[in-house]
């Protein structure tokens, strides 16, 4: 949700490119897949790190990494298990990436602690090298 709105804040990006805040479409995630060239997860993991730590897992055997780490996410019922539907399914895309920011705790509420203020920064300049590498260019909004 908070890349999704300073994404949103913060550029204006090419129509081919779509952002969307996934976190409450649940197993419907899996649908939305269809079709879909490439994807990026962007979501919070419960991990054994510190706080702000960011992981990246690429390609659709990141799918398995990510679940061997028995991710507790804002989403755990159904991000992980909307992505294996989709691959099952035949529609999870070959070019997925996971970036996931470790939180101080996964407790409700939606206010960012510092260590995830500053993992949303690195996510963001992660994504906006990563879309820039497959000729995606944000552009960054001016201000009045």
């Amino acid at each position: 949700m908070h890349v999704v709105q300073e994404l949103e804040r913060r550029y204006r990006w090419p129509a081919e490119l779509e952002v969307v805040d996934g976190g409450c479409l649940g197993f419907s995630l899996a649908d939305y897949l269809r079709g879909r060239e490439r994807v990026w997860v962007v979501d919070v993991l419960a991990a054994e790190a510190p706080a702000g730590s960011l992981f990246t897992f690429r390609g659709k055997e990141s799918l398995a990494q990510f679940a061997a780490l028995k991710p507790r996410t804002a989403h755990e019922a159904t991000l992980v298990e909307a992505l294996h539907w989709a691959d099952f399914a035949g529609i999870l895309p070959e070019d997925l990436t996971f970036l996931a920011a470790v939180p101080k705790s996964l407790s409700p509420g939606l206010e960012l602690t510092p260590p995830l203020k500053e993992a949303l920064q690195r996510a963001l300049e992660f994504l906006e090298k990563e879309l820039a590498t497959r000729g995606i260019r944000l552009e960054e909004k001016i201000c009045a």
